[in-house]
C-alpha cells in the first residue's frame, strides 16, 4: 500500500499537471524565516510553535494540536478532493480554509501558502485552476503526514527541552 493519502505518488519526473506560475511556486522556492523546521518539503516554523505554547501556557497542549494537525491531513486534503471533484465551489473553500487556517497556527507555512493560492482560485470562480494545483498542495501535505513522527519529535525537542512553558 501506498504511504501517499490520496492518489498514486508523483512519478521521478514530476508528472503532475503545470500549475499557474503566477500564483503557485514549487515549496523550495518559497522563501522561509529563519527558525524554519525543515525535514525535505515538510516545513514547521518553530517560532510559530513556540509563541502558541506561551500563549497557552502548556507545550503538552501545543505537541497535542500538531500531532491532530497531522494526523488529520489525509481528512482534510480528502475533503478538497471531493469539492474540487464535484467541482462545487463552497465546500472546496470551506476544505482549503479549513487547511489554511489549522495549517497557520501550528507553523506549517508552505501549506499555508498554497491553501492561499487555492483559496484565491476559488474565490475568483477558478476551479479548473485550483484542481491544477491540488497536486502541488498534496505534495507538501503527503510529505508532511511522511515526516510527522521526525516532526512531531523535533517541535517536542524545540517546546519541550529547551525550556519551551
Amino acid at each position: 500500500m501506498s504511504n501517499s493519502m490520496s492518489g498514486p505518488a508523483p512519478d521521478g519526473n514530476g508528472s503532475h499537471p503545470p500549475l499557474n506560475a503566477a500564483v503557485m511556486q514549487p515549496a523550495a522556492a518559497l522563501q522561509l524565516p529563519s527558525g524554519t523546521l525543515e525535514s525535505g518539503p515538510a516545513h514547521l516554523h518553530m517560532g510559530t510553535l513556540r509563541s502558541l505554547a506561551e500563549e497557552l501556557g502548556d507545550a503538552a497542549h501545543v505537541l497535542r494540536f500538531l500531532s491532530t494537525y497531522l494526523s488529520m491531513l489525509p481528512t482534510r486534503m480528502g475533503r478538497i478532493d471531493v469539492g474540487l471533484a464535484a467541482a462545487e465551489a463552497e465546500p472546496s473553500l470551506e476544505a482549503v480554509l479549513s487547511l489554511k487556517i489549522s495549517s497557520s497556527m501550528v507553523g506549517a507555512r508552505v501549506t499555508e501558502r498554497h491553501c492561499t493560492a487555492m483559496e484565491k482560485m476559488i474565490r475568483k470562480d477558478r476551479l479548473s485552476d485550483a484542481i491544477q494545483a491540488l497536486p502541488a498542495l498534496r505534495r507538501v501535505t503527503d510529505q508532511c503526514y511522511a515526516a510527522r513522527p521526525h516532526l512531531l519529535d523535533r517541535a517536542a525537542e524545540a517546546l519541550l527541552r529547551r525550556g519551551g512553558p
